[in-house]
């Protein structure tokens, strides 16, 4: 069967963006497709619009030229599957993957054809699944392997820029009394409620984590110790506001829980296992002091 479809049908119906430009880098065509990922009409920019506006900077589209051209690259005159974004018609960034090739004519440069296919939905879900690789259910909390990832490269941070790094590390006082004898569903609900007065009491630069069961750190970049016990005390009166069972509250259980919370501060030389011991050994510190409060690493006491 013979199909009589020309190229301008061919390129109208292609699922995917179409976007050629000429030598000077002025949009000559552009699909269907492109007006729905980009928002412009094709009469507003075909002939009048140069392709670095729909690039993020002009850097980004000088580069793209550069790897058309660098034969080790993708081989002479043709780009596949570069990710980049654009920008579309309200200046909001679109992810998309690039494959262009080079148009000549007597070995000399006419312009280049590109397909735009659109990643949006890729990239969201590849956002949704490192969040739950990340992420502890039940508190909504970062998880431990993010912690050891985070810690370790601010300590590197602070290793080659200085600048401070404190961690807090909160162990709760009587849980264990809450699963025996109210249940572990009772026990996921103050866990719930912990996440949610950590992610309201700290700054914008702060993490928190779950370190395990009921342990809790919490890191704070360009932090020095004091202020840092500053912040965990000020945790521990949110979370005594919040906690039903809390000491400050009034209930007919028996039951009391409290945050028991550690303060260390990061040293230059220190190693990250040590770092973490430390705020640990605070923790205890509190813990061996009745609970209910906050205590400093005492390199004194330990």
């Amino acid at each position: 069967m013979h199909l009589n479809i020309n190229q301008a049908e061919l390129i109208s119906i292609c699922p995917d963006p179409v976007i050629a430009i000429n030598r000077r880098g002025i949009i000559a065509v552009f699909n269907r497709a492109a007006e729905n990922l980009l928002g412009y009409d094709a009469q507003g920019v075909i002939g009048k619009m140069n392709i670095r506006q729909i690039y993020p900077s002009d850097i980004e589209a000088r580069k793209i030229m550069r790897l058309m051209v660098d034969e080790e690259m993708y081989g002479a005159g043709k780009i596949e599957g570069y990710e980049t974004y654009v920008l579309n018609s309200h200046r909001e960034r679109v992810p998309i993957r690039l494959s262009a090739a080079a148009l000549m004519k007597s070995g000399q440069y006419r312009g280049s054809v590109g397909f735009f296919h659109d990643m949006t939905r890729q990239k969201a879900l590849e956002s949704s699944l490192l969040k739950q690789s990340i992420t502890d259910d039940l508190s909504g909390l970062f998880n431990q392997r993010h912690f050891y990832v985070q810690v370790a490269s601010e300590m590197m941070r602070v290793k080659r820029y200085g600048g401070g790094l404190s961690l807090i590390c909160i162990d709760l006082d009587g849980f264990k009394q809450v699963n025996d004898r109210l249940g572990h569903l009772e026990g996921d609900q103050i866990i719930r409620q912990i996440g949610r007065v950590l992610r309201d009491g700290l700054r914008e630069s702060d993490q928190a984590f779950r370190y395990g069961g009921d342990e809790f750190m919490l890191m704070l970049p360009n932090t020095a110790i004091a202020d840092a016990c500053h912040l965990a005390s000020r945790i521990r009166e949110l979370f005594n506001l919040e906690c039903s069972y809390s000491p400050d509250a009034l209930n007919n259980e028996g039951v009391r829980v409290s945050m028991s919370l550690g303060v260390a501060a990061c040293t230059e030389a220190e190693p990250v296992d040590y770092f973490i011991q430390k705020a640990d050994m605070a923790m205890y510190s509190a813990k061996q002091a009745g609970g209910n409060c906050v205590r400093p690493f005492d390199t004194n006491k330990h």
